[in-house]
């Protein structure tokens, strides 16, 4: 049947009840401003002390910025914006607010490549040089092929030589083919066979590779026959309406939105301190995290660069940085907000759905979700990776670059999941901050937004309340589906539409 007739139906069946139901309207709910009703259910989850949590946490950390989105199901629960898209300007981050994902962008590019897949055009086992205008060749193992499969695992012997991975003010100049074609062909002026390679046939060791990923964003150009990115945006950031996502600074309009990387860095030590100050020690002032380069300047320099306490709080420590970027960019140089990436990340949570939707086919996101070479990797999945943290079993994928930490992590047995993007460089403090950002989650009945009764479903007894809230003028913020801060017949047509899938 049409689905405009369903509408229809639907539509003149609701208007029958609705005189019927007003009563139940009026019992059920104050519908008083949108602030206050915010106000109460903010009071009954008592988000207070997860706030004032973040809230110190960015302060004695020096994180400049952070943008937090929560999914239930396939729905954005609960969404947070805390500090400085840029600190010399005063621009807060907001909703709008877009940050570089770092690593996290692989999940996209992963996700672009199995479409393909989907479409029979490749098979995991195949040989990627067969669809590449070179070849990639092992030079210590040339009869042993790398496959789709192994760059997707990264196990595909393709190794990272930060010589020829520089960054750039702006976007790179060079095109992904050039590049990756001068770093995998022999006479090439970025090969070196030494240090583009590991030392491991493929297929045998785990060794995390950018590289490689950026090869799986050529394989999506060489088999579609589009540039990567046209290709993500109309067959992925289209159909999710991530408005606000792009590969290359050139296509953002309002450069303000962007969040600037601050870096933080240590006094005369340098960098000792990639990663932040790690935990405190009275007893031993001297205490590094895995990030400290040399122990000895990190000791010397404790007091200078972390402070009497310890947290690294002095501002002078924390760094701006120019929006930049790289050849090897589908490995990480996304840029999106927050409430964007939730969208992409609902379709994993969703069996491949998002909004009625299909992104990927079911069997693929299981795909995606098995470890192919455990006894090589016991967590690596299809790019993304499975994690244990607090005795939570968590998949996904993180971020960090330059001024960058993000955080992408789905718990399946919730059907939660949970991005965290920020403009810092201190992972010890946003890895506390995600875990409270969980706990606090996991504790809390969310409102779905077209639940209008709070029946945790959505039915026709939602349509009738929110035609009864159009016909007397009225605001629930539950009846605003589409958030537009309305309530009127395109909130109708999505509930009926989110019934009818």
């Amino acid at each position: 049947m049409n689905k405009y007739l369903i509408i229809i139906l639907l539509f003149n069946c609701i208007s029958s009840q609705i005189i019927d139901n007003e009563s139940l309207i009026r019992d059920r709910h104050d519908f008083a401003s949108r602030n206050t009703i915010l106000n109460q259910i903010n009071d009954y989850r008592d988000e207070d002390e997860l706030l004032q949590f973040i809230e110190s946490t960015m302060q004695t950390h020096l994180i400049p910025g952070l943008s937090i989105s929560v999914v239930k199901d396939d729905n954005i629960v609960w969404e947070k914006h805390f500090g400085y898209a840029n600190i010399d300007e005063n621009i807060p981050v907001n909703e709008n607010s877009i940050f570089i994902l770092s690593s996290i962008s692989k999940t996209i590019t992963a996700t672009a490549l199995m479409q393909l897949f989907e479409q029979n055009l490749f098979m995991l086992d195949d040989n990627v040089s067969d669809y590449l205008p070179f070849s990639i060749i092992h030079p210590d193992f040339p009869e042993d092929t790398i496959t789709f499969k192994m760059l997707l695992s990264h196990t595909s012997g393709i190794k990272d030589n930060w010589n020829v991975m520089p960054y750039y003010i702006g976007d790179s100049q060079l095109e992904l083919n050039y590049y990756l074609n001068q770093y995998f062909t022999p006479e090439g002026e970025f090969y070196n066979s030494s240090s583009n390679f590991t030392n491991s046939m493929p297929g045998t060791n785990y060794s995390y590779s950018n590289i490689g990923v950026a090869l799986i964003g050529l394989l999506v150009e060489e088999i579609s026959n589009q540039s990567f990115n046209e290709y993500c945006y109309h067959n992925i950031f289209e159909p999710l309406d991530m408005n606000n996502a792009f590969w290359f600074l050139s296509e953002i309009d309002n450069q303000d939105q962007i969040a600037l990387p601050y870096q933080f860095t240590a006094g005369t030590g340098g960098s000792c301190y990639e990663i932040g100050c790690g935990v405190f020690d009275e007893s031993n002032q001297c205490f590094c995290d895995s990030a400290c380069i040399d122990y000895e300047d990190c000791c010397f320099d404790f007091l200078d660069v972390c402070g009497e306490d310890g947290t690294g709080s002095n501002p002078d420590n924390l760094t701006e940085y120019d929006n930049y970027g790289y050849s090897d960019y589908p490995s990480g140089q996304l840029r999106t907000t927050s409430n964007n990436l939730a969208k992409f990340m609902s379709v994993f949570i969703n069996d491949g759905i998002y909004d009625g939707r299909r992104i990927l086919e079911s069997e693929t996101v299981d795909l995606i979700k098995t470890i192919h070479y455990p006894g090589v990797n016991s967590s690596q999945g299809l790019i993304w990776y499975f994690k244990n943290v607090n005795e939570r079993t968590l998949f996904g994928h993180n971020g960090g670059d330059i001024g960058s930490l993000t955080e992408m992590f789905i718990s399946f047995s919730d059907n939660l999941g949970v991005v965290l993007l920020s403009n810092s460089n201190n992972y010890n403090a946003l890895i506390q901050i995600e875990n409270a950002v969980f706990d606090f989650s996991e504790s809390t009945n969310f409102l779905i937004p077209g639940d209008v009764n709070l029946d945790d479903t959505i039915n026709i007894q939602d349509i009738i309340l929110v035609v009864n809230l159009i016909l007397n003028d009225e605001y629930f913020y539950l009846a605003d589906v589409n958030s537009d801060d309305v309530v009127n017949i395109i909130d109708i047509v999505q509930l009926i539409n989110i019934i009818l899938n």
